[in-house]
This record gives structure tokens, C-alpha cells and sequence, in this order.
């Protein structure tokens, strides 16, 4: 309808109205023509009555005017290149113009080009995208020759589909909690054309945008943009922090880009949280739980000052806690420990740092009762030793109770009791103890539950769950098992996967082929994984940094039908080893890799606090190792923490 005239017909003597339009009018469009009449009714309004249509070819002369005009285009490079060629009926022209828009602009944007005339006689001009507002959508272009008398005249017109290729980027952040710092870099630019500069808002959702600052990167060699910022800047808080990238094109507007989150928790300070479990009203008991310890000095020793408020503290006890095999630590209070008192008891915590200094971390106050002290048998656990494999198993018989003829003590940590052991004691008088020992049970580390069985002088039992207690004993000796690939192996170092080989990024399919090889007892190669991982998983190097994420390590275990368990603590750590299971464990900055890498190593074996070392990139690293050492160089990196933590136990 672009071409519509409204004519005004004239009355026939017939009564009928007739008019005489020209196709010349039309711009002489060939195809279907519609004709409609209304009448203009007292009020001035335009009333429809009918429609009409007729097919119309336009008979062309021997030297009708024409042309072929075409349009191609380049997305990526934001340009149309417009060309008329095939020119007729141009006799005596001036000059030929190409008005070009979009559609979306609604002819907004339409510039008149003057295109050149090429040595076969065609007439060729480039459009920039960016000259029409970067428009999405439909996009026209016109061919007008301009005539003796200087009028334009039309010719052909065309049509072209464009969506504008929209600025790209990887953004990835990194950091540092023992420092305090985020490393954010956005790399891979693309379609920032004309920009400016880039610009990095960075900021805490702790805080609500409060603490953004608008950071301006440094450009790196390689053409990606990097800047660090500080945790302190962002008023040290904790929980997700945003990142986004933005750059400024020529008219000085901030254009986003992307966004990327990372999870933080400031370790510039001291952590630990106290928690009450096990408030026994009717034996004065309860355990102290202190989670998340930290501190940025070391944690020596954790110590629970605990007293009753009744005398001030008279009855105070400076408790050692005891660490558990999930990294909490734990004490369990007694009120016969503190005179017997009721009430009020108060719990603070203090943590021993390496440099030997003490410092207080919080206190929290619970109320003991003591109800069946004097009418019923008592039992507990004490003297807990971790590391020696050892535990003590207290029974008190009350003053007025039941008298106590035999005491047996089940113990066990194997899920199906496979180590159980009776203990026994007949008591000499009203306190016995009985030492509970891991070298009776195979001295595996784990949790241990406590059975006790109270035998009574009148034919009475009775029994007492004394619930589960950590063990990580460390004087025994597990050989570790021989197999070993080396990624950098001529038969496969400069096979290629995705975005880079074997060589470079084959550790964790070459250290999953050396464990599943022990475990199955038949040959398993590295790249019969690495084929697993790249083409059934989106794990291996398909990702903007080279290597595989701990999804691909839990995928490819069950692709062999064996069992991945993620292990959070180094007593976890060590007792898996004990027990022999195979460990993969993610490490960065250390003796096995140079920063910013990280890399996946195998251990297995034991022997007092050390664990066996296979490296799949550097053989001469091979040999025992401390699991402290390795626990303290274990990966933060995203890819391999994204589960939690950056140890597998691989097992069938």
C-alpha cells in the first residue's frame, strides 16, 4: 500500500462513478491491483461499501527501463554490498542512486548512496550496519536512475534479512580467599568494533550493589582484559560476588556485554561456629560441636573453656577438642565433671594459632540438668585418640541403683559390623572402663559405634548407644599398587581434543586409566577415556580453559561401573587411603604444577601420614608424599572444586 492514491471519480450520466488511474502512478508494479469505494457520509467519515482486484502485467517497450539488483550481506562484518547490473533503457541517464533502509527504523534510517560504476558496466556500493542503527529485521534497498532532466526514476527494488552480530566475550573469575583477591578477566572479544574502552562493575550481592566499583582492565598481550580487586574494597564480605563486562562504543554509551558469579568466603579472619548437641536432661551430658575452624594463622588447637554458673568458676575445665573425620572438632561435658552443678553452663571457644598465640572465636551458654545420677547406670566415651586408633568406654553405677555384674562393650566401623569386636570387664566398683582399640578391628579408620550391654546381679540387661566416634589411626603401613601412564607418552601426547592434546591437558583421563587399571585388573587406557569424555560429555576441553571438571571424573567412574565418593577433609582423606581405595586428587601451585595451572595426580597406600604419589605429567614427582602437603596445594579452581572439593575416592 506504499503506492496508494485516493482518487476522486466523477459522476457518470448513468449514475455511476468512474476514474482512470495510470500504472506509472504505481511505480508500474507488475501482479494483483486493488480498488475499494466508500462514500463520505454526513459526519465527514469514510465508509466502506466494496472491493475490487485485477491481475496486471505492464506491457513493456523495446527499451523499457530495467535491471537486476542484488543484495549480500555480511553479518559478521556488520556490511551489505548492494549491486544494479544488467542495466537497460538508461539511455541519456545522469546518474544512477541507491537509497537503502531498514525496515524496523521505518525508513528513519535511509541514506541515498551513489554507487561505482565497475568495468563491466554494474554499479556496486557498500552499506555498514552501523550507519542504519544496527537494525535486526528487513532491510530494502532501491535502484533510481536520474534522467536528462535531472528526475529520479525508479527501476527495481530488493529485499535482505540481516540480524546484527551482537559483541561477545568470555568472562572468568578466579580468587584468592587466603589472599583476598579476584583476578576477573574477559577474553575472546568479539564484534567490539569502534569501542572505546572496556569497563568491569564488580560487586558484592551481600551488600546489594552497595560496595560496586566500576573497574577499568588492563589490556593483556593476547588481547583479553584483566584487573584484580580486592575483597577489603568490598567491605570483605562474604557469599556471591557479580562481575560484568561492558564497553563503550563510539557515542561514549556503556554496552553489557556479560556476567559471571563466584562464591567467596573471606579467610582474612579467624571462623568457627559452636553448636550444642546432645543435651541429656537425665545425665547432665551434652557435646560441643565447633564447626568451620579457621584461621588465617593456623589452627594448633582447639580449646572449650566450659564452668557452670553457679560459684563463678570455681568448676572450670579447659576442654582439647577432638577433631572428627567430616572436619568438625568435639568435646562432651559431664556435669560430674563440674561438682555435679545444675543450671547454667557456659562454653567459649579459643583456637591455639601456629605462631602459639590464643585467640577467642565466640561462646554460646546451655542448661544441664542431672536426673538420673543417683537411680540409673551411666555410660560415655572419653580419652578419645584419634590417631592412636583408641577411645575409652566409662560405665558408672548409680549410688541407688541397679548392681552392675558384667559389662560388655560391642564396637565396630564397617557398614556391615565385617570388624565388630566384643569388649568385656567384670567391675571392681562403681566406675569401669574399658579401652576400646582400632587394632582390634583391622585398625581401619572410621566411624566407630558403641554398643554397651550392662549386666545386673538380678538376671536384668540393659543396653546404651553411645553413638559413633572418629578414628583415624596412622600407624600402619598400605603398599601402594604399581600401574602408571604418563600423558606426555609418544602414543598418544599429541593426540587433539577439542581446544588442546593429550599433552597438556590429559591428566585427569590418564590418572583415571591408572586407577580403574588396578581396580579391574585389565588394561585401561588413557585415551580410551579421554574418547569417553570428549564424546559423551561436554567434561574435556570443551570448555574455555583446557582440561576436564569433576563432572567428567564422577561420569567417567560410573561409565566403568565402579565408585566416585568426594572426600571434604584430610582425616577423610587418610582413612579412605588406609582402607587402600584409590584417591584423585586436584592440585595447584606446588611441586607438581606451576600457577596458574592446576593438576590431577594419584594416591594410593599409606604410611604414617603419608600417601603414594603417581603423576601422570612428571614421573620423577612419583614417591611418598605428605597428605598434609598435599591437602594444603589443593585446587580452589572452579572446575575442579565444582562439586565441593577436588578429592575422589575411586573404588569398586
Amino acid at each position: 500500500m506504499k503506492d496508494i492514491i485516493w482518487y476522486t471519480p466523477t459522476r457518470q450520466a448513468d449514475g455511476s462513478y468512474t476514474v482512470t488511474a495510470k500504472a506509472s502512478d504505481h511505480e508500474n508494479a507488475d501482479g494483483k491491483y486493488e480498488a475499494q469505494v466508500f462514500y463520505v457520509d454526513a459526519q465527514g467519515q469514510n465508509k466502506f461499501v466494496k472491493k475490487a482486484f485485477i491481475n496486471y502485467t505492464a506491457t513493456k517497450p523495446a527499451n523499457a527501463v530495467a535491471a537486476d539488483l542484488t543484495i549480500t550481506k555480511s553479518e559478521k562484518d556488520g556490511t551489505f554490498t548492494i549491486t544494479a547490473k544488467n542495466l537497460q533503457g538508461f539511455d541519456g541517464y545522469k546518474e544512477v542512486k541507491i537509497p537503502f533502509w531498514s525496515h524496523a527504523n521505518g525508513m528513519k534510517d535511509i541514506i541515498w548512496y551513489t554507487p561505482t560504476r565497475q568495468a563491466d558496466g554494474s554499479y556496486t556500493v557498500t552499506a555498514k550496519a552501523s550507519d542504519h542503527e544496527n537494525a535486526d529485521g528487513k532491510y530494502e534497498a532501491q535502484v533510481f536512475y536520474v534522467d536528462a532532466k535531472g528526475q529520479n526514476k525508479f527501476v527495481k527494488k530488493a529485499f535482505i534479512d540481516y540480524t546484527a552480530s551482537k559483541p561477545s566475550a568470555d568472562l572468568i573469575i578466579t580468587k584468592s580467599e587466603k589472599d583476598g583477591t579476584f583476578t576477573i578477566t574477559a577474553k575472546n572479544l568479539q564484534g567490539f568494533d569502534g569501542y572505546k574502552e572496556v569497563k568491569i562493575p564488580f560487586w558484592s550481592h551481600a551488600n546489594g550493589m552497595k560496595d560496586i566499583i566500576w573497574y577499568t582492565p588492563t589490556r593483556q598481550a593476547d588481547g583479553s582484559y584483566t584487573v584484580t580487586a580486592k575483597a577489603s574494597d568490598h567491605e570483605n564480605a562474604d557469599g556471591k560476588y557479580e562481575a560484568q563486562v561492558f564497553y563503550v562504543d563510539a557515542q561514549g554509551q556503556n554496552k553489557f556485554v556479560k556476567k559471571a558469579f563466584i562464591d567467596y568466603e573471606n579467610q582474612s579472619r579467624p571462623t568457627g561456629t559452636l553448636l550444642i548437641q546432645n543435651n541429656n536432661k537425665d545425665t547432665g551430658t551434652f557435646d560441643v560441636i565447633i564447626k568451620d575452624v579457621y584461621s588465617p594463622k593456623g589452627v594448633q588447637t582447639v580449646q572449650v573453656p566450659t564452668w557452670s554458673d553457679k560459684d563463678g568458676q570455681d568448676d572450670i575445665r579447659w576442654y582439647e577438642a577432638t577433631r572428627q573425620a567430616n572436619g568438625d572438632y568435639k568435646v562432651s561435658v559431664k556435669a560430674s565433671d563440674h561438682k555435679n552443678s545444675t543450671g547454667k553452663y557456659h562454653v567459649h571457644l579459643y583456637y591455639i594459632q601456629n605462631d602459639g598465640s590464643r585467640i577467642g572465636i565466640g561462646t554460646t551458654t546451655t542448661d544441664v540438668e542431672v536426673r538420673n545420677a543417683m537411680t540409673k547406670t551411666q555410660a560415655s566415651i572419653k580419652n578419645v585418640n584419634a590417631t592412636n586408633g583408641t577411645y575409652t568406654v566409662a560405665v558408672d553405677q548409680a549410688p541407688q541403683g541397679r548392681q552392675i555384674k558384667n559389662i560388655r562393650v560391642a564396637a565396630w566401623s564397617k557398614a556391615h559390623q565385617e570388624n565388630l569386636y566384643w569388649y568385656s570387664a567384670t567391675p571392681t566398683g562403681m566406675h569401669t572402663e574399658i579401652t576400646v582399640s582400632a587394632n582390634n578391628h583391622g585398625n581401619e579408620a572410621g566411624n566407630y559405634t558403641t554398643h554397651v550391654y550392662v549386666d545386673y546381679k538380678d538376671g536384668g540387661v540393659e543396653g546404651f548407644n553411645l553413638g559413633q566416634t572418629a578414628l583415624s589411626p596412622r600407624n600402619q603401613k598400605v603398599n601402594p599398587q604399581t600401574t602408571y601412564y604418563s600423558q606426555r607418552d609418544p602414543r598418544w601426547a599429541g593426540k587433539w581434543y577439542g581446544v588442546s592434546n593429550m599433552d597438556q591437558s590429559g591428566c585427569v583421563p590418564t590418572s583415571l586409566a591408572m586407577a580403574f587399571t588396578d581396580i579391574l585388573g585389565k588394561e585401561v587406557l588413557p585415551t580410551t577415556i579421554a574418547d569417553y569424555l570428549y564424546y559423551n560429555t561436554n567434561s574435556f576441553n570443551k570448555i574455555a580453559v583446557a582440561g576436564t571438571d569433576a563432572d567428567g571424573l564422577v561420569a567417567a567412574t560410573k561409565n566403568w561401573g565402579l565408585t566416585s565418593q568426594m572426600l571434604t577433609g584430610k582425616d577423610a582423606i587418610a582413612a579412605t587411603l588406609v582402607s587402600g581405595k584409590h584417591v584423585l586428587a586436584a592440585v595447584e601451585e606446588s611441586i607438581f604444577i606451576n600457577a596458574p595451572y592446576t593438576h590431577e595426580i594419584v594416591l594410593q597406600g599409606y604410611d604414617n601420614g603419608k600417601t603414594y604419589v603417581r603423576d601422570p605429567f612428571n614421573a620423577a614427582n612419583n614417591g611418598w608424599h605428605s597428605i598434609d602437603y598435599i591437602f594444603s596445594v589443593k585446587s580452589t579452581d572452579p572446575i575442579d572444586a565444582k562439586l565441593g572439593s577436588p578429592f575422589f575416592s575411586v573404588f569398586a
